[in-house]
């Protein structure tokens, strides 16, 4: 055989290799879904003893990008002030019980729906991986608006204390006075993460490592599809999301520079975990925080779990004297 058949034949040989990967790429990106998880009894079951009926209506600021996003305040006086962020798949509803109790503690609380949830934009996505602490940053700029002179914390529970901490250990911690973590999800492959979180997350892994691939190489037509989905009991009208795009997934529930972040905080900060924790395993929180910053205090709080911890009256107890303490 000459060497030019042989460079022809192995041409063709790559060339079958490359449409074949690329047909298998493009079979697990259209293809790669699975049925919706079941709702879970322990997502819905804690928010039935909840009065909504007194929520404050939602408002909209002005995002960098025009977009109008939506908030709940609850107005106090005084000079405190807080902003509360909500767990993935939920809205500002999530942290009324919280929030009322922190307003009656004298703080003026702001809880947005994060971009993708409830009032803010398409269900499920964002425009780009990032965009969340973007719009947290125009948020808290616009509450400073509000309120020059108060002190501002942060407050995030479970993807909301992950997106949290980006801040307390990120670029923009100056942004905020102090920082209050409620069973934060660190990371989806953190080891404090129960496998499938307990059951509340189900990825559509096929159609996520295809993804994965893709933006990898800088390709970044296909990621509003939807690739993770959340055991989400049916709600009425926005109130959860149970699908995120992609880009939605990678922004708020994964984090890979999480023990960097715990390393860089210079701001007051707390963490708290319900000892019942169901898609989290509340023993590990500790040992991982302690042996990055052993000065950051962690409090295991009995008998509640997941939602309990922003839900429960002894629970939100602890989370106000938390928010108190530092305040001088």
């Amino acid at each position: 055989m000459t060497p030019s058949r042989i460079a022809t034949r192995l041409f063709a040989f790559i060339v079958a290799i490359i449409v074949l990967a690329t047909l298998a790429l493009a079979g697990m990106i259209a293809f790669g879904t699975s049925s919706l998880p079941p709702p879970l009894a322990d997502v819905d079951g804690p928010f039935k003893k909840i009065n909504f009926h007194d929520q404050p209506p939602l408002q909209s600021f002005r995002a960098r990008d025009g977009a109008a996003l939506a908030y709940r305040v609850y107005p106090a006086q005084g000079e405190k002030a807080v902003v509360m962020l909500h767990g993935a798949a939920g809205s500002s509803f999530m942290l009324h019980a919280l929030a009322k109790a922190a307003q009656a503690s004298g703080y003026t609380v702001y809880v947005p729906d994060m971009r993708g949830h409830g009032g803010s934009g398409p269900s499920g996505d964002i425009a780009y991986i990032g965009q969340l602490q973007d719009d947290v940053a125009d948020f808290t700029r616009f509450v400073h608006q509000a309120q020059p002179d108060a002190s501002v914390s942060l407050l995030g529970h479970s993807a909301g204390g992950g997106l949290a901490l980006r801040f307390a250990g990120g670029p923009d911690s100056a942004l905020f006075d102090r920082y209050v973590f409620l069973s934060p999800l660190l990371a989806r492959d953190a080891p404090t993460v129960r496998p499938g979180a307990g059951g509340l997350a189900k990825p559509f892994k096929a159609r996520y490592v295809g993804l994965t691939i893709l933006d990898r190489f800088g390709l970044h037509g296909f990621e509003s599809l939807p690739v993770l989905a959340f055991a989400m009991p049916a709600a009425p009208g926005n109130m959860m999301t149970p699908l995120y795009s992609y880009r939605l997934s990678e922004d708020f529930t994964h984090n890979a520079h999480y023990l960097d972040n715990l390393r860089h905080i210079t701001k007051p900060t707390e963490l708290l975990v319900g000892a019942d924790d169901e898609f989290f395993y509340a023993d590990k929180f500790e040992p991982l925080v302690h042996g990055v910053r052993p000065d950051i205090a962690v409090s295991t709080v009995p008998k509640v779990g997941h939602m309990g911890i922003a839900l429960d009256p002894a629970a939100i107890q602890q989370v106000i004297e938390a928010l108190d303490r530092g305040q001088g």
